[in-house]
């Protein structure tokens, strides 16, 4: 019966009779019938066999577009994998290329992803969003890519140069392999190349109609023949090895008869009717160009300048083209000459251009490109040359555009807008170029070059300000600007210090220039700091101290700007340095302190961002401290700096350790302290490495006043190189561990002499006579040492007045006890109030418990609530009498002054000196109180 249902789906009679012939077969065909099914599965899937170029090239194709594909969705990781797996390909490929040639698709590909490397490089905000191994992979990319594509610069020249060839080939190539993968593997043709085939047979008459029709039904074939003709194949006996082998007839039956296409003619063939027309390829934009003016118009100053409003109108636009402005006001500069329009006109436009430089990058935390960076220079570069050979025309800033004078000679001729806006823009934008900079490449340095062009810039800036007698406060600004670019350099042309060459006197006068005619705070205060840095970088250490504490920056600092607090911060450091070159020890100390303690140095100093333990900063925190780094070229030495410090705390503190070997409690430095106990922690000392290490192996040796192992450890580290005029402050440094090696030497082993003779210490520390009587007279006079001199023998006489430990344990336990006392002396004076609970003390007369109402007011009176006591006379102790005021308030006459403690009201609570004064912090009074 089921043969019989599917017969009726058939479309001729001759089905249906076949099928009831098929229900009369007998039985035994029944088996072949199972196996027919299988057979047509086989025949619909057939075997398609590719040559070894075809295999390879779509092997290469398939992995281009998944390059591709992972390229739009910035997974890095996957693009490189790819690119891995394509360069594997290409090396399989070579017997294929060498046949055949380099497809390309690949060039396309690979010049591509250097492209696309390159751009992904430079963007340092879409970079920074990168996970970890994403940019890891980036890193990795960029540089195989680099190294990969060496061997195909030639190739990729060529592909820079024409991309449409490339563009065209790879067009037919994708259509050809997705056309040939639908026919391997069986799928229809997709809906776009139906419809184009459609389109095309649209056109035909109607025979072809019929043509097509009856491919249809050839297509879809006649379901009662293939049942048929696959009954007349399967062999009655079985099936056998010869079955499934291939005949060579199959393949001209298999194979339907195609039609070659014919070639595509060729676009750069042209005939008599296209002439007059211009051939563009698929991917050109055919764009019409708007002229600047008509061709029948005349040019003017006002035409040009209603151009220039209307070039100025569109700065900030979202959808303006910042490049075009450009390019269309240096055209207008340009016909400005050629039509002698005038100076005036052509100064503005030349400004507008400037202006429009600036505008180029819309985000302002983004620094320009190094092309636009020297069109800038020349631009600027060229309007000071034109203001400098007509003195005729200014610029004034507060002018509006409606009052210009750019064509009336018998006026003064201006121009709305600021030489000096323009300057200052120009070097915060060097600033911000040399921030995004690597420090450690060959493009910092040649950029650093510049700053000699833009200090030449702010020079004749000056120079023009003051020709047309500018206001004092843009004399200020412009003055600021040439020191900030004057006080981090070291002056080494000039020997004469106080020449009027020398840095030291261009600094005075600029300084004292601003002191006298600056009416911002801001100005002046960052004038100062800038004068105070130069002068300790040149080791004049009084004058910059002396100019620190007048000014009395110290103290409204706290209220300036971040900038101005970084410069302060910059300036207190090399004021420390200055002090330690010096040899003043105790200073540098004091003024570095403050920076070193807070571990926060490179934040401080907007030399870099540490990385924090407690808490991160977010991505927005993060961006605005990167805009506040000063660039590298002007940084400290951090690693110099904390060395410097350390060793000054090292000298300081191991002699003041030695003194106080049973009170640890005084620290002049905690990070000291913290690196000596960092070292105590490792389990194996060996040969100091770092920096720290060298100072730690230094200290340890002065505690035991071995100076030549001091001196020379703390000096072999190479950072002494480092610093400025290096063998007078190792000099300086051998004399200081001297000196600090014998007070340590007599502050440990003063106990064990009885007299001790200089010529003695003079020879063990390698000093003279007078500087080992100098020293100790001097810590006999700050009462450091109990000793004293005696003239007849020249000897050091000590006297053992030093305590021993017992006696220091003990006084430590007074100075505690003290200072509790005082404590709660003031905490009586405030009127604290104090609660408690419990039984009262043993002792007492009576058997009741301690109430939460109990208090101290602020009399001082204290008392039980609601309680009387008789009375009754303790011996040495104090009597209560009958008046008690039950209200719990004990007054000055409750007490009798039999047991010789008069309690005093207006003391808060003190005993006077025959009185007892044992007094219990939690509790009113004690037991022994009565």
């Amino acid at each position: 019966m089921s043969s019989r249902f599917f017969a009726q789906l058939g479309d001729s009679s001759d089905e249906s009779s076949s099928s009831d012939s098929e229900v009369e077969a007998p039985v035994s065909r029944a088996p072949a019938r199972q196996y027919s099914s299988i057979l047509e599965e086989s025949d619909e899937e057939k075997r398609v066999v590719r040559s070894s170029k075809d295999k390879r090239f779509s092997e290469i194709n398939e992995t281009i577009k998944a390059i591709r594909n992972h390229k739009k969705i910035k997974d890095i990781t996957k693009v490189q994998e790819g690119f891995t797996s394509l360069c594997q390909i290409y090396a399989k490929s070579q017997n294929v290329i060498a046949k055949n040639g380099c497809p390309r698709a690949f060039i396309r590909c690979i010049a591509d992803l250097e492209t696309y490397i390159k751009e992904f490089w430079e963007d340092k905000e879409g970079r920074s969003k990168l996970n970890k191994i994403n940019s890891k992979a980036l890193a990795a990319l960029r540089q195989n890519v680099r190294k990969y594509n060496k061997d195909f610069i030639s190739e990729i020249e060529e592909y820079q140069k024409n991309p449409e060839n490339y563009e065209e080939v790879i067009e037919e190539d994708e259509d050809e392999d997705e056309k040939s993968e639908d026919e391997a593997v069986g799928f229809a043709p997709s809906a776009t190349k139906v419809a184009k085939k459609t389109r095309t047979t649209s056109s035909r008459g109607a025979d072809d109609d019929d043509d097509f029709e009856d491919d249809s039904d050839d297509m879809w074939g006649d379901d009662s023949s293939d049942e048929s003709s696959s009954d007349d194949e399967v062999p009655a006996i079985g099936y056998t090895a010869a079955y499934f082998l291939k005949r060579k007839d199959d393949d001209k039956k298999d194979k339907p008869d195609r039609k070659k296409k014919a070639p595509r003619p060729s676009a750069k063939v042209a005939s008599k009717e296209d002439e007059g027309w211009t051939t563009v390829s698929g991917t050109d934009k055919v764009t019409k160009e708007k002229p600047l003016f008509e061709d029948d118009a005349e040019i003017t100053v006002e035409l040009v300048n209603q151009k220039i409003a209307e070039l100025s109108s569109v700065r900030g636009r979202r959808g303006a083209k910042r490049q075009k402005n450009i390019e269309t006001l240096e055209m207008l500069s340009g016909i400005c000459v050629s039509e002698n329009l005038g100076i005036p006109i052509l100064a503005k436009c030349m400004y507008y251009t400037c202006l429009a430089i600036f505008d180029y990058n819309p985000n302002m935390a983004v620094c320009m490109k190094v092309e636009i960076w020297v069109q800038l220079l020349a631009t600027l570069d060229k309007l000071l040359t034109l203001l400098e050979q007509h003195r005729e025309v200014h610029f004034n800033e507060g002018m509006p555009e409606e009052e210009e004078n750019l064509e009336d000679p018998e006026r003064t001729l201006t121009v709305s807008g600021s030489i000096l806006v323009i300057m200052e823009r120009a070097d915060d934008e060097f600033t911000k170029l040399l921030r995004n900079l690597d420090p450690h490449g060959t493009e910092y340095v040649e950029r650093l070059s510049d700053e000699a062009k833009l200090c030449s810039l702010i020079l004749r800036v000056k120079a023009e300000l003051g020709h047309r007698r500018a206001s004092h406060e843009e004399m200020c600004r412009t003055y600021l600007r040439e020191i900030e670019h004057l006080y981090y350099k070291v002056d080494y042309k000039t020997g004469d210090d106080n020449g009027p060459e020398s840095s030291r006197a261009k600094m005075d006068l600029l300084c004292k220039y601003i002191y006298r005619y600056d009416s911002t705070d801001r100005i002046r205060t960052r004038a100062m700091l800038c004068h105070i840095y130069h002068h300790a970088l040149h080791n004049r250490w009084s004058e910059g101290r002396d100019l620190m504490l007048m000014s009395h920056l110290q103290q409204s600092i706290s209220h300036a700007d971040i900038p101005t607090k970084i410069l302060h911060n910059r300036t207190m450091v090399q004021l420390g340095l200055c002090a330690f070159r010096k040899g003043l020890i105790q200073h540098a100390h004091t003024t570095l302190n403050e920076i070193q303690s807070s571990q926060k140095s490179k934040e401080l100093l907007a030399q870099g961002l540490s990385t924090q333990r407690m808490s991160e900063r977010n991505l927005e925190q993060e961006k605005i401290e990167k805009q506040r780094q000063i660039p590298f070229h002007m940084h400290i030495n951090l690693e110099l700096l904390e060395y410097s410090y350390l060793t000054c705390a090292m000298l300081l503190e191991v002699p003041h350790m030695a003194a106080h070997q049973f009170d640890q409690r005084k620290k002049l430095s905690r990070t000291f302290h913290y690196q000596l106990r960092n070292a105590e922690k490792s389990p194996l000392i060996g040969p100091p490495d770092s920096m720290r290490e060298h100072l730690v192996a230094a200290a340890k040796a002065m505690m035991k006043a071995d100076w030549k192992t001091c001196a020379d450890t703390l000096l072999a580290h190479k950072i002494w190189g480092l610093m400025p005029r290096a063998e007078e402050v190792k000099e300086m440094l051998r004399q200081k561990i001297k000196e600090e090696s014998l007070r340590t030497y007599m502050f440990t082993y003063s106990a064990c002499y009885d007299s001790i003779s200089p010529h003695v210490l003079s020879r063990m520390f390698d000093l003279t006579n007078a500087q080992i009587n100098a020293l100790i007279s001097k810590m006999i006079l700050n009462d450091e040492l109990k000793a004293s001199w005696d003239k007849p023998t020249e000897l050091l006489m000590l006297h053992r007045a030093e305590s021993s430990k017992l006696q220091s344990l003990a006084k430590q336990t007074a100075d505690k006890l003290t200072y509790v006392m005082d404590n709660t002396e003031k905490m009586l004076q405030q009127g604290t109030p104090f609660t408690s609970k419990g039984s009262a003390p043993s002792g007492l007369p009576w058997n009741s418990t301690w109430t939460n109402n109990m208090y101290i007011n602020k009399g001082g009176a204290q008392g039980y609530p609601g309680q009387s006591y008789p009375g009754q006379s303790y011996p040495g102790r104090q009597n209560y009498s009958n008046q008690g005021d039950r209200s719990g308030g004990y007054q000055k006459r409750n007490y009798n002054s039999a047991g010789g403690a008069g309690y005093n009201r207006k003391t808060g609570g003190s005993y006077n000196n025959s009185g007892y004064n044992n007094y219990n912090r939690k509790q009113n009074y004690s037991q022994s109180a009565y």
